[in-house]
C-alpha cells in the first residue's frame, strides 16, 4: 500500500462501499486503480459507492482512475457514485465539469439508498 493512502471495501445492502483515505496523486493512482477494480468485481453488477470523506486532495491522475472506474463499472451494466466530497475535490470535479458525469452525495446511507436495485431471480 502506497505511504499516506489507505483504502477498505464494505459490503452494505449489496454495494461495496470503498472508504479511500489519503491524496489520491500521481503516486497513489495506480493503487486506486486496483482498489476501484476490486470493488468493481465484488458485485454483480457492479454496485460501488466511493466513500471520499478521507480524501483532501485529488490531481488529474486521481480524476482518471475515477473516470476510469465509472466508465468500467457502467460498461459491466453496473453503477459507481461518490459521497462525502471535500470541497476542495468537489471543486476539481466542478471545474473539470466532471460533476456531470459522477452522481455524488452527501453520505452513505443516501449514496446507498439512490443505487438501483440488484435484479434477483
Amino acid at each position: 500500500m502506497q505511504p499516506g493512502f489507505s483504502w477498505v471495501i464494505t459490503p452494505n445492502r449489496g454495494a461495496a462501499v470503498l472508504t479511500l483515505s489519503g491524496e489520491l496523486d500521481i503516486a497513489t493512482a495506480p493503487e486506486c486503480g486496483r482498489c476501484m477494480a476490486e470493488a468493481i468485481a465484488s458485485t454483480e453488477p457492479a454496485r460501488v459507492v466511493v466513500d471520499m470523506k478521507g480524501v483532501e486532495f485529488c490531481d488529474s491522475s486521481g480524476l482518471s482512475v475515477l473516470v476510469s472506474a465509472l466508465s468500467g463499472a457502467e460498461a459491466s451494466g453496473g453503477v459507481l457514485v461518490l459521497c462525502e466530497l471535500h470541497p476542495r475535490v468537489q471543486r476539481v470535479l466542478n471545474v473539470t465539469g466532471l460533476n456531470r458525469r459522477f452522481r455524488s452525495y452527501a453520505t452513505v446511507p443516501e449514496a446507498i439508498a439512490a443505487l438501483p436495485r440488484p435484479i434477483t431471480s
